[in-house]
């Protein structure tokens, strides 16, 4: 898919963010930056990437990767939801950071979260009508992006919707490679073009994959890729 054979270890990536968010001034920083407090400087343009997927109340919801629960409480505040739309993240630390959030913000009780790798979603076929995923599958090697694909088609019913968002490869994403560098974050990743993701999500059985625009990111002023692919 993207010529790079490199095995990433998704459960040591997600350890390692587990640990920034948990310690020091390091782990106060990234807990706001992923907060839905700092989601203005992380996912500017949120808003407008997730209006692509026309989520109503009525929808299931599923987070992919859903880190500390931002961007699922920025949407129980905007949409009242019949079902509590769910997230899943690889690492135990960032859960039980989120569920601190979702008390925080007064939704325990209408954001479910827990822990799972982005290869093996712990639902049953057909359980949702919206995946969505943000700056996440650049920590999946080529082999468990195509298998993580595949869960998402297996959890969504019929013409569900899969809406993801992710640092796209291109010569303008040095800066990322950079900052990398310089701060040790984040751990290992694979950029991907949108052709890539595009061949991906049809071998894993999408029938249509159309790009969405954007916007203007905040941090890092690198490119994203947005797609929205139909079951």
């Amino acid at each position: 898919m993207g010529g790079n054979p490199r095995r990433i270890d998704e459960t040591a990536v997600g350890n390692r963010y587990g640990e920034w968010f948990s310690r020091g001034l390091r782990g106060i920083g990234m807990r706001y930056v992923f907060s839905r407090r700092g989601l203005w400087v992380i996912n500017t343009p949120y808003r407008h990437i997730l209006n692509a997927a026309n989520i109503t109340a009525e929808d299931r919801v599923l987070d992919l990767g859903c880190g500390i629960g931002n961007i699922l409480i920025a949407l129980a505040e905007r949409i009242g939801f019949s079902h509590p739309p769910a997230g899943v993240d690889v690492s135990p630390d960032l859960i039980r950071i989120g569920e601190r959030e979702i008390a925080r913000a007064a939704m325990h009780d209408r954001i479910r979260l827990q822990v799972a790798p982005a290869t093996h979603l712990p639902f049953e076929d057909g359980s949702f009508d919206v995946v969505l995923t943000s700056h996440v599958l650049k920590h999946l090697d080529d082999e468990a992006l195509l298998t993580s694909f595949r869960e998402v088609v297996r959890v969504l019913r019929p013409g569900g919707r899969f809406l993801l968002w992710e640092f796209e490869k291109s010569a303008r994403s040095a800066l990322l490679f950079w900052s990398a560098r310089v701060s040790g974050l984040p751990p290992a990743f694979q950029l991907r073009t949108m052709a890539e993701f595009s061949r991906a999500l049809q071998l894993a059985g999408f029938h249509r994959v159309v790009r969405v625009d954007t916007g203007i990111f905040l941090m890092p002023p690198v490119p994203r890729v947005a797609l929205l692919a139909t079951r």
